[in-house]
């Protein structure tokens, strides 16, 4: 906790006014300032339908595999996808402490320190070696 504490402390994005992300969040209707109060609810409707709707699919298709027995499949994707997620935060995390305190490093090393967090990473959540207490 103390470390999310600095981080949110030290990376205010006040600073940086970069385009708004597309995720399957805001999918269908991307806000802007100029739409009216009704068009932002209509927009904000039909983003939750489409968010619900890829949600229900995907969870479908995980009950069917888990019914039809693909355990290792299961287990697979899991860990890949924790590996893609400690990769993808650690990766924006890390670029973003490097921007803001101007640390010179070089590409290999930074790709080399992401890579050994998020391996690391993912065998420590897994790992039947390491306590309860640890994870």
């Amino acid at each position: 906790m103390l470390l999310v504490i600095l981080l949110v402390y030290s990376l205010s994005y006040s600073s940086c006014a970069a385009a708004p992300i597309r995720t399957a969040a805001n999918l269908v209707y991307l806000k802007t300032p100029s739409d009216s109060i009704t068009q932002k609810l209509k927009g904000a409707l039909l983003n939750a339908l489409v968010f619900i709707i890829i949600i229900s699919i995907v969870t479908f298709l995980l009950v069917l595999l888990y019914y039809y027995n693909f355990t290792n499949f299961l287990k697979n994707y899991t860990h890949f996808s924790a590996f893609f997620v400690l990769t993808a935060m650690g990766y924006s995390i890390f670029l973003s402490i490097i921007q803001h305190f101007s640390i010179p490093i070089d590409s290999i090393t930074c790709f080399v320190l992401l890579l050994n967090f998020s391996v690391v990473g993912v065998l420590f959540v897994f790992s039947h070696a390491v306590s309860i207490f640890m994870k």
